[in-house]
């Protein structure tokens, strides 16, 4: 496989802007009493903040996985 260039920071940036994006949804949700989808748009916000992490301190693409807990593995596998 050919080694591929990737733009960290543009990565980086894309996981922490989108997350933004969740966590002003989700409070949306939450006040209109929505709980349900309010925890759901929580966990994708905190999901794409250890993505963000991930590629920053690994300098590649974050893994293909929806598990907070598989993520903070990698987290703490630095």
């Amino acid at each position: 496989m050919e080694n591929v260039h990737i733009d960290i920071e543009k990565i980086v940036k894309h996981w922490i802007d989108t997350s933004d994006d969740d966590f002003n949804t989700m409070l949306i949700l939450y006040n209109s009493k929505s709980y349900h989808w309010a925890l759901f748009m929580g966990h994708i916000t905190i999901e794409r903040l250890l993505k963000a992490y991930y590629v920053k301190n690994k300098g590649v693409h974050a893994p293909f996985t929806h598990n907070l807990y598989r993520l903070a593995e990698y987290y703490n596998n630095g």
